[in-house]
């Protein structure tokens, strides 16, 4: 190091500290990706360029060299200058993989054998909302509405939207991981759950002060007899682009999970069931069985919204199947009837059958029976006079 640089080094240091409690120029960068803090001077000979937190090294150079022997332990591997731009005036700092201790007041030091120039950064790491899942749960007593997000930074904050006439109580809770990302679950609750046939709607949206995410859910209970057809639409009000993709999927044991764009035919994403035609942005069955019964829900995403529609379908048994068990109790009474009367009919042939028998031998025992002459009685009666 040439004495002027060692002599502007070392003012450096001694006036670093009194001056970094300027007002720095923010800015933000997110959470993982590379971000860079904008430093600028007049070009000028023998350059010497530090970044600083207080007295931590972030990056040195001079003498025409990276310096990082001094470098925090954080920062290894992970700054450069863009070496290129130096005599343009351009000491900006490379940082990789932005972690959220990252967030701090930066100052930019840099010395030329013209003149001496400062900086000041607050960076802000930002990890926004890029997702908002929406749940429902329900009892015969309880309706449980359940929206959550994760990896977000800063703390994120939680609107509910819900049906005016109805009384929900709401409970957030906020967890950090190691990372220091947010995860937040918020909850709807009510007491007194009942079928409910009337479309009800619901909204979440999760924000920070730089981002934001919404889900609306729309809920609805229908009752379809067995036997008759069912057409269910994807009930969602101003889904934005022609382009929106909507997907389909069902919670009972028909597994339906299909794409489509609008306008266009449908991509299945696994097998439909034969009883399920998928057109355009409903379904319809055209004999609903027992086995339909479940969830059937649709989503739509685009922008920072998506919308949720779910719904119940309850199959409420026709008047033919009323009828079965007393169809059944008929024909089961007529079977033992017909058995019974064959069993009479076979034991009364049977005890006929056996009476005849029974005569016929009789009559066959008498005529085998020799007959006595009158000769024989004479010569028996002649014997017994001598």
């Amino acid at each position: 190091m040439s004495a002027i640089s060692a002599c502007r080094y070392c003012l450096f240091w001694i006036l670093a500290l009194p001056f970094y409690t300027c007002q720095g120029v923010p800015v933000i960068c997110f959470y993982s990706k590379d971000c860079i803090l904008p430093c600028s001077y007049n070009p000028g000979t023998d350059v010497v360029i530090h970044w600083q937190i207080g007295a931590k090294v972030v990056h040195s150079f001079y003498n025409g060299n990276d310096q990082l022997k001094q470098q925090e332990e954080q920062y290894k591997y992970r700054t450069s200058l863009f070496k290129d731009e130096l005599q343009k005036g351009n000491a900006s700092l490379l940082l990789r993989n932005l972690q959220i201790d990252d967030e701090q007041s930066y100052h930019c030091y840099v010395g030329t054998f013209e003149g001496s120039y400062d900086t000041y950064i607050e960076l802000k790491v930002a990890s926004p909302v890029t997702y908002v899942r929406i749940e429902a749960n329900e009892t015969e007593n309880t309706e449980e509405i359940e929206c959550r997000s994760s990896d977000i930074y800063p703390a994120p904050s939680v609107t509910w939207s819900y049906p005016t006439n109805e009384s929900y109580k709401e409970f957030t809770t906020n967890s950090t991981d190691v990372n220091r990302l947010y995860s937040v679950v918020s909850k709807l609750t009510k007491e007194g759950m009942k079928n409910n046939t009337n479309v009800r709607n619901y909204s979440c949206k999760i924000k920070t002060w730089q981002s934001q995410w919404e889900t609306m859910l729309t809920r609805q209970e229908q009752q379809i007899e067995e036997g008759q057809e069912w057409n269910v639409s994807c009930m969602l009000p101003n889904v934005g682009p022609q382009n929106c993709k909507l997907a389909w999927k069902t919670s009972n044991t028909n597994t339906v999970t299909a794409t489509f764009e609008k306008c266009k035919q449908p991509s299945n994403t696994s097998e439909i069931p034969n009883n399920i035609l998928l057109k355009d942005d409903h379904f319809h069955v055209p004999k609903v069985t027992e086995t339909d019964n479940g969830t059937y829900t649709c989503s739509c995403t685009y922008g920072e919204v998506t919308k949720v529609c779910q719904i119940k379908l309850i199959v409420i048994p026709g008047e033919a199947n009323n009828s079965t068990p007393l169809i059944t109790v008929v024909i089961a009474v007529a079977v033992v009837v017909v058995v019974v009367l064959l069993a009479v009919v076979l034991y009364c042939r049977k005890k006929n059958k056996k009476n005849q028998s029974e005569h016929k031998n009789g009559a066959e025992s008498y005529e085998s029976t020799p007959l006595k002459s009158n000769s024989d009685d004479q010569k028996t009666n002649g014997q017994k006079s001598k």
